[in-house]
């Protein structure tokens, strides 16, 4: 395997000076102050703990964690840490036996579906326990701001039984749950969960550094010789029963009594000049939550953005396990207690009430089903969200104090008022590709192809290809998770006698999609006539939909890029074949095609479509335009500076023929194309108009194939032209003014425009 330095490519090296040179902010010494971000202070803390490894797979809203180790592999590599890019969760979670074994430090990252693909191994880790330290940073987007389905990590961390951390929106307070994280693992010989919400995950702020970074003393220069397994940790049928006992007679005790001895939770006591009334009333809130909470009680007049509220508040940062002695003391004095808890199942509200009828407390417990049922079942819990349940709440303590549903009240107005204004500005636009994108002219040819053989059953999984879902191309019927667009594509065709089209990136095919092609290779007949299935593969290079990641297709930015790719690890091995390994695996039928060479891709995909039966898999080799972009454009304004010849191909839409009947749409759907009011007085409507972000990609222009009106035309910029360029377009005009019969001042037509826009560009 050839390795070396990764030299990033010059977006990468732009996006990197932005973070203001995250080496630096890690070396930092004890006592300094810094300027970071929440996965920059996890990182932080995690090197202050002596780690060995990290490992994980990007997902936001915690893709910035992987992305600043990336960033920081000269260091790690100076330090000793192993770190690894891993192509799915699990592979991420098997690094955590490290752990297992001795007392190694390390941790591992994803985001919160991603649990699902490591809960098997995390299964068997937490059964197991811990001698060292390991962590599990968890992305938790119950928001679904950047996720398909809403779900909860805290039921992973009941169902295994490990703590699960919740920490407030604030670099500090990340940076210091996340020391207390490994802490809390070696005390307690078990994995600890670290949740980073998106309100958590993106806040910037100071940390003071408690300690300098730490070599660790187990690292891949210094290994060590001696391997001595503990076999009580295997995890067999009499050892599992054993470590279930320790579970919960020994670890969980534990860790409450490090939570609770080291205050991981947050006691906040209401305002002393408030009412005696309001020492009787308790709020419990969680996380990130908090941050919300506190700004929605400003709002309506009963806290200041300090932090600092009328009534006294437990923030939970542990949510599991929750310590019952801390509750009991929190509510003893407590008649009213709302609990602020997000999302379903309502685990901290049960768990809550189950310790208050176990101790006999009889406060009168408020949340979303208790008593009224004030916080919604289910959503995110933002601050727009909760204005309206907490001024319930206060209404029922404060009955004849009117300021909070007046302020309540004038909020709705200036909201409502607000939406009116931003109707007006909206522009109605669905989320689709981007521009220049290679999958879209896959999606153009099989919109057209299934108009002549009938429509075909869509399945997809999660990618950037599931905006195939909306117009124009309505090609996407079934969404599931990472690599598992090929087991349900074997599904529909055994049920239904349809032609299914599975599609998936390359970064998902080698998250869980190899896999698939053998379950699919060994439930078909040898005849392969049961089934018709069409499987697109889309090799982009890059796991875009996470962030322009890396992965096993990736192509290095070197010489021999080729045949390397390169990790986030900075070296870099040899480049996966995803032909290579499909053949290896029996698939026979294989065709790989240029996106932009289209017509031969619709000849492929004409070919695949004329078959009836099997399996067909058609490779889309064709770089992410949107990567390809970040890399390229710095170097091409960098050699138009130094008078470089370089040449641009672009799109337009002739005005003056296009009659916005727009078939262009039906098939292209190009978020560079647009549309707006017809410039001819004598004609109304609107026509289409293409903008400058277009790349030159030529989707919209193949009238030929589709038949469409002939307004889409193409133009070449040249920047700093040779002298026999500019004589040979002076030249060209002259001829078509000659042509024409017109002159110079009086042509609009295409040679005239087309000069004046050529001219333009030129100076």
């Amino acid at each position: 395997m050839i390795r070396g330095k990764y030299i990033p490519p010059k977006g990468v090296e732009d996006r990197t000076r932005k973070r203001r040179n995250a080496i630096d902010l890690l070396l930092a010494r004890k006592g300094e102050r810094i300027v970071v971000d929440a996965p920059l202070a996890i990182i932080r803390a995690a090197l202050e703990s002596g780690i060995s490894y990290a490992a994980g797979y990007p997902g936001a809203p915690t893709a910035d964690l992987i992305d600043m180790l990336s960033e920081s592999s000269m260091l790690l590599n100076d330090l000793g840490i192993f770190f690894e890019s891993s192509t799915n969760e699990a592979s991420a979670a098997t690094k955590l036996l490290a752990s297992v074994y001795d007392r190694i430090h390390g941790f591992v990252n994803w985001k919160v579906v991603g649990s699902n693909v490591a809960a098997d191994v995390l299964a068997h880790i937490t059964s197991s326990g811990t001698l060292g330290s390991a962590v599990i940073v968890v992305g938790e987007d119950y928001e679904t701001e950047s996720t398909t389905v809403e779900m909860k990590s805290y039921m992973y961390g009941k169902g295994f039984a490990i703590p699960v951390i919740d920490p407030i929106g604030s670099p500090m307070h990340v940076y210091r749950l996340a020391k207390h994280a490994f802490r809390l693992s070696e005390y307690s010989n078990m994995p600890v969960m670290l949740l980073l919400r998106p309100m958590a995950a993106n806040c910037i702020g100071s940390i003071v550094c408690e300690e300098d970074i730490k070599r660790p003393e187990v690292n891949v220069k210094d290994k060590k010789e001696i391997w001595e397994p503990d076999l009580s940790r295997y995890t067999l049928t009499e050892t599992a029963k054993l470590h279930a006992v320790e579970k919960y007679a020994e670890r969980i005790p534990k860790a409450m009594d490090y939570i609770a001895s080291n205050r991981l939770n947050d006691y906040i006591k209401g305002d002393e000049n408030s009412s005696n009334s309001s020492s009787k009333v308790g709020f419990i809130t969680h996380g990130s939550i908090f941050n919300s909470f506190i700004t929605a009680m400003h709002e309506l007049g009963r806290a200041d953005l300090t932090g600092r509220c009328y009534y006294d508040m437990l923030n939970l940062n542990v949510v599991h396990p929750i310590v019952p002695e801390e509750i009991i003391r929190f509510a003893s004095s407590k008649d009213m207690l709302f609990i602020v808890e997000e999302g379903a199942p309502f685990y901290i509200e049960e768990s809550i009430r189950s310790i208050l009828h176990a101790a006999g407390i009889n406060s009168k417990v408020y949340g979303k089903v208790s008593n009224g049922g004030f916080i919604p079942l289910t959503g995110a819990l933002d601050v727009d969200t909760l204005l309206e349940p907490l001024a319930r709440m206060l209404s029922l303590v404060e009955p004849y104090y009117t300021v909070p549903r007046e302020r309540l009240s004038e909020m709705m107005k200036h909201r409502e008022m607000a939406a009116r204004a931003t109707l007006k500005v909206m522009v109605a636009r669905n989320p689709t590709f981007c521009t220049g994108c290679p999958e879209r002219p896959i999606f153009t040819a099989v919109r057209w192809l299934d108009e002549r053989f009938g429509r075909s059953i869509y399945a997809g999984d999660s990618g950037c290809y599931t905006m195939a879902h909306l117009p124009p191309f309505n090609a996407s019927d079934t969404f599931t998770g990472m690599g598992t667009s090929l087991d349900a594509a074997l599904g529909l065709s055994k049920l239904y006698r349809r032609r299914v089209i599975a599609v998936m990136g390359d970064g998902t095919f080698f998250h869980r999609g190899i896999t698939n092609v053998d379950n699919l290779l060994y439930n078909v007949s040898n005849d392969d006539s049961d089934v018709n299935i069409i499987f697109i593969i889309f090799e982009n290079y890059w796991t875009a939909m996470t962030g322009h990641q890396p992965n096993p297709a990736s192509k290095a930015n070197t010489a021999a890029g080729k045949h390397l790719s390169i990790n986030y690890a900075g070296e870099f091995p040899a480049r996966a074949s995803i032909e290579s390994i499909l053949k290896a695996h029996g698939i026979r039928w294989i065709r790989r095609v240029n996106p932009f060479d289209f017509s031969s891709t619709l000849e492929a995909m004409l070919e695949a479509y004329m078959v009836d039966k099997g399996v067909r898999v058609i490779i889309c080799d064709g770089e992410c335009t949107l990567a390809r972009m970040r890399r390229e454009q710095p170097m091409l304004e960098s050699m138009i500076d130094e008078g470089k010849r370089v040449e641009e191909v672009k799109y337009r839409i002739d005005e003056e023929i296009c009659s916005g009947c727009f078939p262009c749409e039906k098939y292209s759907g190009c978020p560079s194309v647009t549309m707006v009011r017809n410039p001819n007085p004598l004609r109304t409507g609107y026509i289409k108009q293409i903008e400058d972000t277009c790349t030159g990609c030529g989707i919209c222009g193949i009238t030929s194939i589709f038949g469409l009106c002939p307004s889409t035309y193409r133009i070449r910029i040249v920047h700093n032209p040779t002298r026999w360029e500019r004589f040979m377009h002076k030249l060209n005009m002259y001829a078509i003014r000659m042509l024409r019969g017109s002159s110079k001042e009086h042509d609009y037509g295409y040679g005239y425009e087309y000069e004046k826009e050529v001219q333009a560009y030129d100076e």
